[in-house]
């Protein structure tokens, strides 16, 4: 709050030793329209500074971060949080007249600085084990630092930036950072193709081409960068209208789209758990498991980070593949279901190939005892024979 800003380890960035300006009452808040202490730092070395652009007893009330107002517990938008956990927006609880809300917040600021903030006002706080299995699943696991680069350059996108030329531009590509998180959710293949671009060409080149290619995909980085900031900023705060929560939505949605198909061969009733945590037991596992069927065994394998479930029908399999394929965390990290190999195809992949059994073939051959070459000279010498001065010589 008043020392130290109510952030997101995103917002922090990777580095433990930050410098941050403190700035007391330098802002006015985007949501109370108060003024407030706000902080500025650096989060990395190719990261852009970032600031505080609410103010403490806001999010708190609302349980999200100052700065990116994702949700702190899970990092997620507030519109997906209070989806999962049924609570419908707060716009008839929010004051409406100016006096109104300035009474309100500041009934929300005394009681921040008392230590006796309304925790009931943050839902991501409060859910039962259902719930918090549903946020896991929607959210990441680990931070994602892309949203903490240097914003676009306007004047790139347009074709008139000068300080690409010197490379004095501070902002993306011009400074070097080819990575476009704008591009990623909706159109994967044209960020590829502009960072491919970027990299054979440079900035400038790009900046100056006539390509209808680029030219498309610098309207759509346009595009991303198109609407109201201060409006975005209380549709994300009070989780309507937000576009990036339509996104978390329709991934999930393919997600669960996308069904893990059983092998054919009805005799595999064994899982295959991939992206476990270090220390992983098969008790942690068996909790998850058990419920859908009778378990045969559970195999960890604690260096390789993996397990190996097996049922003992494969209706039981079959029911935990549905039901876990891709909603399972185990201390809080989602981990990786997917079916067994059977016996054959273990076999088959332990035993070498004809062109291996081959090669191995001729290795055992002794190329010192080969007839004399096309000229009468001897194509190996017997001292090329590894065992003839050894110690367990063959004759």
């Amino acid at each position: 709050g008043e020392d130290f800003p109510y952030v997101c380890e995103t917002c922090l960035g990777p580095n433990p030793y930050l410098r941050m300006l403190k700035m007391p009452f330098g802002r006015e808040c985007k949501i109370s329209g108060r003024p407030y202490t706000a902080f500025r730092w650096k989060p990395g070395t190719e990261a852009r500074y970032k600031e505080t652009i609410i103010a403490p007893e806001v999010a708190v009330a609302k349980g999200v971060c100052q700065t990116c107002l994702m949700d702190m517990t899970f990092n997620v938008p507030v519109a997906v949080r209070d989806t999962v956990l049924g609570v419908g927006p707060d716009a008839s609880a929010r004051p409406q007249s100016e006096t109104n809300k300035e009474f309100y917040w500041d009934q929300q600021r005394k009681a921040f600085l008392e230590g006796r903030q309304d925790g009931a006002a943050a839902p991501g706080l409060l859910a039962n084990a259902s719930d918090l299995d549903k946020m896991r699943g929607m959210a990441r696991s680990a931070p994602h630092y892309d949203r903490n680069l240097p914003k676009l350059c306007s004047f790139w996108i347009k074709g008139t930036c000068t300080r690409v030329l010197n490379r004095d531009c501070p902002y993306r590509p011009c400074n070097g950072t080819y990575r476009f998180p704008e591009l990623n959710s909706n159109y994967k293949e044209l960020s590829k193709d502009l960072t491919e671009r970027l990299n054979k060409a440079g900035p400038v080149e790009v900046m100056k081409s006539l390509d209808p290619v680029v030219d498309d995909i610098k309207e759509k980085l346009l595009d991303s960068q198109r609407g109201n900031r201060t409006e975005a900023i209380r549709n994300r705060y009070h989780g309507v209208k937000d576009s990036l929560a339509d996104k978390y939505f329709e991934k999930k949605g393919d997600r669960a789209k996308a069904k893990l198909e059983p092998p054919e061969d009805q005799g595999i009733a064994t899982l295959f758990v991939g992206n476990l945590p270090q220390g992983c037991t098969k008790e942690e596992l068996s909790d998850h498991f058990y419920a859908h069927g009778e378990i045969s065994t559970i195999r960890v394998l604690d260096a390789k980070g993996c397990a190996f479930v097996e049922y003992r029908t494969r209706a039981g399999a079959e029911a935990a593949a549905e039901a876990l394929a891709h909603s399972l965390t185990v201390r809080g990290q989602r981990v990786r279901v997917q079916w067994g190999k059977s016996k054959d195809e273990r076999e088959t992949r332990g035993k070498p190939t004809a062109a291996a059994a081959t090669s191995g073939a001729a290795a055992e051959a002794k190329p010192w005892e080969a007839e004399a070459g096309p000229f009468g000279q001897p194509s190996f010498y017997p001292s090329m024979d590894p065992s003839a001065m050894g110690a367990r010589p063959e004759k």
